[in-house]
Protein backbone atom coordinates (compact mmCIF):
# COMPACT_ATOMS: atom_id res chain seq x y z
CA UNK A 1 0.00 0.00 0.00
CA UNK A 2 1.15 3.52 -0.81
CA UNK A 3 1.55 5.24 2.58
CA UNK A 4 0.96 8.60 0.90
CA UNK A 5 -2.65 7.58 0.15
CA UNK A 6 -3.55 7.66 3.85
CA UNK A 7 -2.12 11.16 4.11
CA UNK A 8 -4.36 12.22 1.24
CA UNK A 9 -7.35 10.79 3.11
CA UNK A 10 -6.35 12.74 6.23
CA UNK A 11 -6.28 15.97 4.22
CA UNK A 12 -9.73 15.27 2.78
CA UNK A 13 -11.10 14.47 6.24
CA UNK A 14 -9.57 17.65 7.72
CA UNK A 15 -11.20 19.72 4.99
CA UNK A 16 -14.52 17.98 5.73
CA UNK A 17 -14.75 17.14 2.04
CA UNK A 18 -16.26 14.01 0.54
CA UNK A 19 -14.77 11.32 -1.63
CA UNK A 20 -16.79 9.42 -4.24
CA UNK A 21 -17.18 5.63 -4.19
CA UNK A 22 -17.80 3.80 -7.45
CA UNK A 23 -19.06 0.26 -7.98
CA UNK A 24 -20.93 -1.50 -10.76
CA UNK A 25 -23.98 -3.60 -9.97
CA UNK A 26 -25.35 -5.75 -12.83
CA UNK A 27 -23.92 -3.27 -15.30
CA UNK A 28 -25.31 -0.15 -13.60
CA UNK A 29 -22.69 2.27 -12.20
CA UNK A 30 -23.44 3.01 -8.54
CA UNK A 31 -21.57 6.09 -7.35
CA UNK A 32 -22.36 8.09 -4.21
CA UNK A 33 -20.40 10.54 -2.04
CA UNK A 34 -18.85 9.23 1.17
CA UNK A 35 -17.69 11.12 4.22
CA UNK A 36 -14.42 9.99 5.86
CA UNK A 37 -15.31 9.31 9.48
CA UNK A 38 -11.91 8.07 10.66
CA UNK A 39 -8.41 7.56 9.26
CA UNK A 40 -6.34 4.87 10.96
CA UNK A 41 -2.85 3.49 10.42
CA UNK A 42 -3.87 1.22 7.53
CA UNK A 43 -7.61 1.73 6.98
CA UNK A 44 -10.32 4.37 6.84
CA UNK A 45 -13.96 4.36 7.94
CA UNK A 46 -16.46 5.98 5.59
CA UNK A 47 -20.16 6.75 5.72
CA UNK A 48 -22.17 6.49 2.50
CA UNK A 49 -25.62 5.66 1.06
CA UNK A 50 -27.49 2.36 1.31
CA UNK A 51 -27.17 1.49 -2.37
CA UNK A 52 -23.40 1.91 -2.21
CA UNK A 53 -23.24 -0.19 0.94
CA UNK A 54 -24.98 -3.11 -0.79
CA UNK A 55 -22.44 -2.89 -3.62
CA UNK A 56 -19.57 -2.89 -1.12
CA UNK A 57 -20.98 -6.06 0.42
CA UNK A 58 -21.52 -7.66 -2.97
CA UNK A 59 -18.15 -6.80 -4.59
CA UNK A 60 -15.93 -6.65 -1.48
CA UNK A 61 -14.06 -3.78 -3.08
CA UNK A 62 -14.68 -0.26 -4.34
CA UNK A 63 -13.04 2.52 -6.34
CA UNK A 64 -12.41 5.91 -4.75
CA UNK A 65 -12.42 9.14 -6.73
CA UNK A 66 -11.51 12.65 -5.64
CA UNK A 67 -10.46 15.67 -7.77
CA UNK A 68 -7.21 16.11 -5.85
CA UNK A 69 -6.02 12.50 -6.21
CA UNK A 70 -3.48 11.64 -8.93
CA UNK A 71 -5.54 8.59 -9.97
CA UNK A 72 -8.48 6.44 -8.97
CA UNK A 73 -7.80 4.37 -5.83
CA UNK A 74 -8.95 0.79 -5.46
CA UNK A 75 -9.75 -0.41 -1.93
CA UNK A 76 -10.76 -3.64 -0.27
CA UNK A 77 -13.84 -3.75 1.96
CA UNK A 78 -12.67 -4.93 5.36
CA UNK A 79 -15.85 -4.53 7.41
CA UNK A 80 -19.41 -3.21 7.06
CA UNK A 81 -21.77 -1.68 9.60
CA UNK A 82 -25.05 -1.55 7.62
CA UNK A 83 -27.22 0.11 10.26
CA UNK A 84 -24.72 2.95 10.62
CA UNK A 85 -24.22 3.10 6.82
CA UNK A 86 -20.48 2.76 7.44
CA UNK A 87 -17.69 0.68 5.94
CA UNK A 88 -14.03 0.11 6.76
CA UNK A 89 -11.75 0.18 3.71
CA UNK A 90 -8.12 -0.93 3.45
CA UNK A 91 -5.39 -2.18 1.06
CA UNK A 92 -5.39 0.97 -1.07
CA UNK A 93 -3.66 1.15 -4.44
CA UNK A 94 -3.77 3.40 -7.47
CA UNK A 95 -5.34 1.86 -10.54
CA UNK A 96 -5.38 2.76 -14.23
CA UNK A 97 -8.26 0.46 -15.17
CA UNK A 98 -10.33 3.33 -16.53
CA UNK A 99 -13.32 2.60 -14.30
CA UNK A 100 -15.93 5.32 -14.61
CA UNK A 101 -14.89 6.16 -18.17
CA UNK A 102 -17.74 4.28 -19.85
CA UNK A 103 -19.96 6.78 -21.61
CA UNK A 104 -23.11 4.65 -21.73
CA UNK A 105 -24.96 2.68 -19.07
CA UNK A 106 -24.62 -1.00 -19.88
CA UNK A 107 -27.10 -3.34 -18.19
CA UNK A 108 -27.25 -7.10 -17.82
CA UNK A 109 -30.47 -8.84 -18.84
CA UNK A 110 -32.42 -10.34 -15.95
CA UNK A 111 -33.10 -13.52 -17.92
CA UNK A 112 -31.30 -15.25 -20.76
CA UNK A 113 -31.59 -13.51 -24.13
CA UNK A 114 -30.41 -15.43 -27.18
CA UNK A 115 -29.55 -13.88 -30.50
CA UNK A 116 -28.00 -14.55 -33.87
CA UNK A 117 -24.90 -13.01 -35.41
CA UNK A 118 -24.53 -12.75 -39.18
CA UNK A 119 -21.05 -12.50 -40.71
CA UNK A 120 -20.00 -11.88 -44.31
CA UNK A 121 -19.36 -15.04 -46.35
CA UNK A 122 -20.82 -17.29 -43.65
CA UNK A 123 -23.99 -19.09 -44.68
CA UNK A 124 -25.28 -19.90 -41.19
CA UNK A 125 -25.92 -17.56 -38.30
CA UNK A 126 -23.88 -17.92 -35.13
CA UNK A 127 -26.02 -18.25 -32.02
CA UNK A 128 -25.05 -16.40 -28.87
CA UNK A 129 -26.35 -15.18 -25.51
CA UNK A 130 -26.57 -11.52 -24.60
CA UNK A 131 -24.05 -10.57 -21.88
CA UNK A 132 -24.86 -6.87 -21.58
CA UNK A 133 -26.39 -4.06 -23.58
CA UNK A 134 -26.10 -0.28 -24.00
CA UNK A 135 -27.34 2.29 -26.48
CA UNK A 136 -24.22 1.96 -28.61
CA UNK A 137 -22.75 -1.44 -27.79
CA UNK A 138 -23.32 -4.96 -26.56
CA UNK A 139 -21.47 -8.03 -25.34
CA UNK A 140 -22.39 -11.51 -26.57
CA UNK A 141 -21.29 -14.89 -25.25
CA UNK A 142 -20.42 -17.40 -27.98
CA UNK A 143 -20.27 -21.17 -27.51
CA UNK A 144 -16.74 -22.58 -27.55
CA UNK A 145 -17.43 -24.48 -30.77
CA UNK A 146 -18.23 -21.22 -32.59
CA UNK A 147 -15.03 -19.43 -31.63
CA UNK A 148 -12.46 -18.75 -34.30
CA UNK A 149 -10.12 -15.81 -33.72
CA UNK A 150 -9.99 -14.83 -37.37
CA UNK A 151 -13.81 -14.65 -37.58
CA UNK A 152 -14.14 -12.19 -34.70
CA UNK A 153 -11.17 -10.01 -35.52
CA UNK A 154 -11.43 -6.36 -34.49
CA UNK A 155 -13.31 -4.20 -36.98
CA UNK A 156 -15.19 -7.13 -38.56
CA UNK A 157 -18.70 -6.14 -39.69
CA UNK A 158 -21.58 -8.07 -38.16
CA UNK A 159 -25.35 -7.93 -38.00
CA UNK A 160 -27.27 -9.01 -34.90
CA UNK A 161 -30.85 -10.16 -34.47
CA UNK A 162 -32.45 -10.74 -31.04
CA UNK A 163 -35.61 -10.23 -28.98
CA UNK A 164 -35.77 -8.46 -25.62
CA UNK A 165 -38.35 -9.71 -23.11
CA UNK A 166 -41.06 -7.30 -22.05
CA UNK A 167 -43.49 -4.81 -23.55
CA UNK A 168 -42.41 -1.65 -25.35
CA UNK A 169 -44.01 1.47 -26.81
CA UNK A 170 -43.05 2.20 -30.41
CA UNK A 171 -43.92 5.10 -32.69
CA UNK A 172 -45.33 4.05 -36.04
CA UNK A 173 -46.54 6.02 -39.03
CA UNK A 174 -50.27 6.29 -39.63
CA UNK A 175 -49.81 7.70 -43.13
CA UNK A 176 -47.28 5.25 -44.50
CA UNK A 177 -46.81 1.52 -44.52
CA UNK A 178 -46.25 0.08 -41.02
CA UNK A 179 -42.93 -1.37 -42.09
CA UNK A 180 -41.50 2.07 -42.92
CA UNK A 181 -41.34 4.89 -40.39
CA UNK A 182 -41.18 8.53 -41.42
CA UNK A 183 -37.74 10.08 -41.52
CA UNK A 184 -34.66 7.98 -42.11
CA UNK A 185 -34.67 4.21 -41.52
CA UNK A 186 -31.59 1.99 -41.62
CA UNK A 187 -31.88 -1.53 -42.98
CA UNK A 188 -29.29 -4.09 -43.95
CA UNK A 189 -28.93 -7.19 -46.05
CA UNK A 190 -27.91 -9.97 -43.65
CA UNK A 191 -25.89 -11.78 -46.31
CA UNK A 192 -23.88 -8.85 -47.61
CA UNK A 193 -24.18 -6.64 -44.49
CA UNK A 194 -24.85 -3.59 -46.61
CA UNK A 195 -26.72 -0.69 -45.09
CA UNK A 196 -29.30 1.01 -47.30
CA UNK A 197 -31.10 4.21 -46.44
CA UNK A 198 -34.78 4.70 -47.15
CA UNK A 199 -36.05 8.28 -47.27
CA UNK A 200 -39.70 9.12 -46.83
CA UNK A 201 -41.29 12.56 -47.23
CA UNK A 202 -41.37 14.98 -44.33
CA UNK A 203 -44.50 17.00 -43.74
CA UNK A 204 -43.29 19.48 -41.14
CA UNK A 205 -45.70 19.90 -38.24
CA UNK A 206 -47.98 17.21 -39.66
CA UNK A 207 -45.33 14.60 -38.87
CA UNK A 208 -46.29 14.29 -35.19
CA UNK A 209 -49.96 13.95 -36.16
CA UNK A 210 -49.06 11.10 -38.48
CA UNK A 211 -47.37 9.09 -35.71
CA UNK A 212 -49.16 6.51 -33.57
CA UNK A 213 -47.97 4.71 -30.44
CA UNK A 214 -48.08 0.93 -30.68
CA UNK A 215 -47.50 -1.51 -27.83
CA UNK A 216 -45.25 -4.38 -28.91
CA UNK A 217 -44.35 -7.50 -26.92
CA UNK A 218 -40.81 -8.90 -27.33
CA UNK A 219 -40.11 -7.17 -30.67
CA UNK A 220 -37.37 -8.50 -32.91
CA UNK A 221 -34.43 -6.11 -33.05
CA UNK A 222 -31.96 -6.02 -35.91
CA UNK A 223 -28.84 -3.87 -35.71
CA UNK A 224 -25.55 -3.45 -37.55
CA UNK A 225 -22.13 -3.14 -35.91
CA UNK A 226 -18.45 -4.04 -35.81
CA UNK A 227 -16.36 -6.23 -33.51
CA UNK A 228 -14.54 -4.08 -30.95
CA UNK A 229 -12.93 -6.86 -28.87
CA UNK A 230 -13.07 -10.55 -27.98
CA UNK A 231 -11.73 -12.45 -24.99
CA UNK A 232 -12.46 -15.23 -22.51
CA UNK A 233 -13.81 -13.88 -19.22
CA UNK A 234 -11.64 -14.83 -16.26
CA UNK A 235 -14.53 -15.45 -13.86
CA UNK A 236 -16.96 -17.30 -16.14
CA UNK A 237 -14.48 -18.85 -18.62
CA UNK A 238 -16.94 -17.94 -21.37
CA UNK A 239 -15.86 -16.48 -24.70
CA UNK A 240 -17.25 -12.99 -25.14
CA UNK A 241 -17.46 -10.77 -28.23
CA UNK A 242 -17.84 -7.01 -27.77
CA UNK A 243 -19.66 -5.06 -30.48
CA UNK A 244 -19.73 -1.37 -31.30
CA UNK A 245 -23.15 -0.68 -32.82
CA UNK A 246 -24.62 1.72 -35.34
CA UNK A 247 -28.09 1.86 -33.80
CA UNK A 248 -31.21 2.76 -35.76
CA UNK A 249 -34.22 4.58 -34.30
CA UNK A 250 -36.09 1.40 -33.39
CA UNK A 251 -33.08 -0.01 -31.55
CA UNK A 252 -32.57 3.18 -29.55
CA UNK A 253 -36.24 3.38 -28.62
CA UNK A 254 -36.54 -0.23 -27.43
CA UNK A 255 -33.15 -0.41 -25.69
CA UNK A 256 -33.63 2.90 -23.86
CA UNK A 257 -36.92 1.55 -22.47
CA UNK A 258 -35.24 -1.74 -21.56
CA UNK A 259 -32.44 0.07 -19.71
CA UNK A 260 -34.97 2.19 -17.81
CA UNK A 261 -36.90 -0.94 -16.79
CA UNK A 262 -33.72 -2.68 -15.62
CA UNK A 263 -32.64 0.38 -13.62
CA UNK A 264 -35.96 0.38 -11.76
CA UNK A 265 -35.67 -3.35 -11.08
CA UNK A 266 -32.10 -2.98 -9.83
CA UNK A 267 -33.01 -0.13 -7.47
CA UNK A 268 -35.79 -2.30 -6.00
CA UNK A 269 -33.33 -5.18 -5.65
CA UNK A 270 -30.75 -2.97 -3.90
CA UNK A 271 -33.39 -1.76 -1.44
CA UNK A 272 -34.40 -5.36 -0.67
CA UNK A 273 -30.78 -6.42 -0.18
CA UNK A 274 -30.14 -3.48 2.15
CA UNK A 275 -33.11 -4.50 4.30
CA UNK A 276 -31.63 -7.99 4.53
CA UNK A 277 -28.24 -6.57 5.55
CA UNK A 278 -29.70 -4.43 8.32
CA UNK A 279 -31.33 -7.50 9.86
CA UNK A 280 -27.86 -8.79 10.67
CA UNK A 281 -26.59 -7.85 14.11
CA UNK A 282 -23.15 -6.33 14.46
CA UNK A 283 -20.59 -5.70 11.76
CA UNK A 284 -20.25 -7.79 8.58
CA UNK A 285 -16.86 -8.98 7.44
Amino acid sequence: MDVGILELFRRVASAEAEIRLLNVYQGIPIAFPAAIVFVGQSAITVKTERYQLVCLYHERQTYIQYPGFPAVIRARVERLEPQALQAVLSEFEYTREGIGDRRQIRVWPKEGVTGELYLPERAEAIKGELADLSLDGMGIYIADGEYYAHIFRQGRKVAVSFRLPGTYQLKQSKRFDSGTSSGEVNRYDRTQLRLSTIHTPSYGSDREDSMAIKTVHSPEIEVFGTVSNHYTEANTRRFRVGLRLQPNDQYRSIVSQFISQRQSEIIQELNALYRLLTRETGALR
